[in-house]
């Protein structure tokens, strides 16, 4: 067993898990290359709005959180948008993303070109060390993953745009380090935009770049994984949903759902309904893979919470926020 794997199953065994290698653990499609990628961070999602639809989101992908889920997305934008999100997990794992995209060369119905910068950090504290079986601690020690990408997005036409991400991934955990680079890719293509029911297709290849090694000689791959999705507006400015379907590296295919329902309350503020359910978590016990939320937005900001329940593992919960210039 390598360093990398060594490591990981220490901080599965202190913390029940970071909640994505409890995918790996218990998940949905277990295969024979569970559990050997590193850098599971990556796979953990970015804002409460797409969380809330069980992160079913890549053909959709219309805020500044495409960056994350279809770097081609972000020629949706209209404008320069900020976006900040925190996830709570169990046992004191915090997981931040903050995300900005500014497009220009705007058109009538789309951005020519889009650049996006964000960040995501995952931080665990105080994990007791122990070189043996006991009750007694020799200290304690941080672990801490983060990725730090540049996303760069052209829209072709109305129909048809497309975005690439390029990755620095830093990991430590105690007195060990690894750096690596990785690349995502998204295509996002509107079959008719001014159709009674407009439809989007998506195809996302996510984590590609080399591979992550804290010890010379000892190395692992990254959650390497392919998304392909269709999203369609039932009800225009209404009603929303997204079908997709992701193969990771170590995992089998899984499907993931999502729906979203939008209310006007009053002038300039209106409020958002949303669930989902992702067959990745299908196999842990409880309401896993289920997932709701809801939003509000009033006029430039829009503030959104998903609740993600795992299981025996308990319950997640995403917040996020968007600020539109």
């Amino acid at each position: 067993m390598t360093m990398t794997r060594t490591m990981t199953a220490a901080l599965f065994v202190t913390l029940a898990s970071q909640a994505s290698l409890a995918s790996q653990a218990w998940g949905a499609t277990i295969n024979k290359d569970a559990g050997s990628s590193a850098a599971s961070f990556l796979k953990l999602g970015a804002g409460g709005r797409a969380g809330a639809m069980a992160d079913s989101f890549s053909a959709i992908a219309d805020d500044a959180y495409a960056a994350y889920y279809n770097p081609g997305g972000l020629s949706q934008l209209k404008g320069p948008q900020l976006a900040g999100g925190h996830t709570s997990f169990i046992r004191d794992v915090n997981y931040e993303v903050i995300e900005f995209a500014y497009p220009f060369g705007k058109q009538e119905q789309y951005s020519r070109h889009v650049l996006a910068v964000g960040v995501n950090y995952l931080s665990v504290n105080m994990i007791e060390k122990r070189s043996v079986d006991s009750s007694d601690p020799l200290g304690s020690f941080d672990s801490t993953d983060a990725s730090y990408g540049l996303t760069y997005a052209f829209g072709f036409n109305r129909r048809l745009s497309a975005g690439v991400s390029a990755k620095l991934i830093s990991q430590r955990i105690d007195t060990y380090h690894s750096d690596t680079f990785a690349s995502d890719w998204g295509i996002l293509y509107r079959v008719n935009p001014d159709g009674r029911v407009p439809v989007a297709v998506s195809a996302v290849a996510r984590n590609w770049g080399t591979r992550v090694s804290y010890v010379s000689g000892e190395s692992d791959p990254l959650p390497v994984s392919f998304t392909f999705g269709i999203a369609a507006h039932i009800l225009p400015d209404r009603l929303r949903v997204n079908l997709e379907g992701t193969k990771y590296r170590d995992t089998g295919l899984f499907g993931a759902a999502g729906a979203e329902y939008d209310q006007p309350l009053m002038k300039d503020l209106k409020a958002s309904f949303r669930a989902g359910y992702t067959s990745h978590y299908r196999d842990l016990s409880g309401l896993n893979g289920m997932a709701m939320g809801m939003g509000l937005t009033y006029n430039l900001a829009s503030f959104d919470f998903a609740w993600l329940p795992f299981g025996r593992l308990g319950d997640t919960f995403r917040y996020s926020l968007i600020l539109k210039f």
